[in-house]
């Protein structure tokens, strides 16, 4: 999820991620960019130490300008604050839509969490629903409810930083982002030398996403992310088809030790979050399989 720079005895990492506006709200923008950004240090367990932004403002008078940059800007130091960074620096320009990016450095005080180290026996912990990349090709076809729009950015905007504490002892840890969960379960899968099992009837959705998907809608990335999954099996129908949906700001997926799932799941779900296990890790060679429970 990032780079991991030592220097002496202290272990420090690097990231980097932007994002086209999905809302033209500049405010709720700024915190879903600052959320996602910050993903990638939360998955490895370090606590955020600086950034800085990138923006690009779409053309518009001087006075809507300085307006809009000051609300970003606002927004950016009071997420980055409350996930312990600060915004020392950054550039902005213009374009043709709104896009806003931030670069961020984190400090580890224990070995950082790859995606590595997962072993037969964990289970499978995912932080948040997914369905938000359905959700927003729907609300941009104008085909989305409007409830659970909000729900969905709602879900966005909401920071990870509590269930990083939590998950401090995973064997491996990712967030769940633009290749969609089964990418990201893929990933671990091939660098930890294993295989998982999803059950697909514990995955959580996104209110409203699962009619969308019924329905036929389709993030303009599923098909991609479809084809470079890597070895994935039984992921079949509209359930199925969400596995690969992209996701912005989305949940952390945990490999935890079997004998410590439930007390982390209850702790999770004690502090606010929709955590849920959706699956479990065994021995194999990198692939997925999703599964259902016989009625």
């Amino acid at each position: 999820d990032a780079a991991i720079l030592r220097t002496g005895g202290q272990t420090q990492i690097m990231t980097t991620d932007h994002l086209r506006s999905l809302t033209a709200d500049p405010v709720i923008m700024t915190r879903i960019a600052a959320v996602h950004a910050l993903g990638d240090a939360w998955a490895m367990g370090a606590a955020p130490q600086a950034a800085t932004a990138t923006i690009i403002l779409p053309r518009m008078s001087s006075e809507m300008l300085r307006r809009t940059l000051a609300e970003i800007m606002q927004t950016a130091h009071t997420v980055m604050g409350d996930a312990g960074a600060a915004i020392v620096g950054g550039h902005s320009s213009l374009g043709d839509e709104l896009t806003i990016g931030f670069a961020i450095t984190g400090l580890c005080d224990a070995d950082p969490i790859t995606i590595s180290g997962a072993k037969p026996g964990d289970v499978l912990i995912l932080t948040k629903p997914i369905g938000s990349g359905v959700l927003m090709a729907a609300e941009m076809a104008g085909q989305a409810r409007g409830a659970d729009v909000a729900s969905a950015l709602s879900l966005m905007t909401t920071g990870q930083a509590k269930a990083a504490q939590i998950l401090h002892g995973a064997h491996a840890m990712t967030d769940v982002t633009g290749f969609g969960l089964v990418g990201h379960l893929s990933g671990i899968c091939e660098a930890s030398g294993v295989d998982a099992i999803i059950d697909l009837d514990a995955v959580p959705w996104m209110d409203g996403a699962l009619d969308l998907a019924i329905a036929g809608v389709r993030s303009s990335l599923f098909k991609d992310n479809q084809s470079g999954a890597g070895p994935v099996f039984g992921a079949d129908g509209p359930k199925g088809d969400l596995l690969f949906d992209p996701q912005t700001a989305g949940g952390l997926l945990a490999a935890i030790d079997g004998g410590q799932a439930n007390g982390v799941l209850w702790s999770l779900q004690a502090a606010g979050y929709p955590a849920a296990i959706i699956g479990q890790i065994q021995a194999g060679d990198g692939a997925v399989t999703v599964q259902t429970k016989p009625a």
